[in-house]
């Protein structure tokens, strides 16, 4: 099943794989995740989800989807998550080497560290081409304010959000937006 971005004819999967510790392994760890990247595409899938945070798992994707000859089949989504303008502007281009990839599909600014300064780089860098998407990330039912006045005020095209069977908060002000900022 695939989902359309809103304000494009592009669709993605509904379903990718995180990286979050699966992908935080030493080579002699490789094996499996070979299989995992191999799978996710022959069932349709293509979007991995990282972030500096995780560990190795960006340049285990890098190397994985590199190796396999997968990387431009992939959507790669990471994140920025540090304070300062040029401690981001380095985090980030930490993360297009590790990941190997002159492009970034989506780069998103995690839980909502320092979003003013970021979301002006962001800005920049899609207008540039070096990033193909900006979304926010927040884990935490007391942002989704926060996060409504953003999304109102400033183009942004993704936003991860704790949302589950167990926590359903965000079905209150966050999912009905029927357009994300323009």
């Amino acid at each position: 099943m695939k989902r359309l971005i809103p304000g494009t004819n592009e669709s993605l999967p509904a379903v990718g794989v995180g990286t979050w510790q699966t992908f935080d392994v030493a080579p002699e760890g490789f094996d499996p995740l070979r299989d995992v990247l191999k799978t996710l595409l022959a069932e349709g899938g293509t979007v991995i989800d990282s972030s500096p945070m995780y560990g190795k798992s960006e340049e285990v994707v890098g190397t994985l989807s590199t190796e396999l000859k997968l990387n431009d089949k992939l959507f790669i989504a990471t994140k920025v998550w540090t304070s300062g303008q040029q401690n981001g502007i380095n985090q980030m281009n930490e993360s297009f080497e590790k990941l190997r990839r002159k492009q970034i599909d989506l780069m998103q600014i995690h839980n909502l560290v320092d979003w003013q300064i970021h979301l002006k780089t962001l800005s920049r860098w899609k207008a540039e081409g070096r990033i193909r998407y900006i979304g926010l990330t927040q884990y935490t039912d007391d942002a989704h304010d926060t996060l409504l006045e953003i999304i109102r005020k400033n183009r942004v095209d993704f936003i991860q959000v704790n949302y589950n069977l167990l926590d359903r908060n965000a079905e209150q002000a966050l999912l009905p937006v029927p357009k994300i900022s323009t």
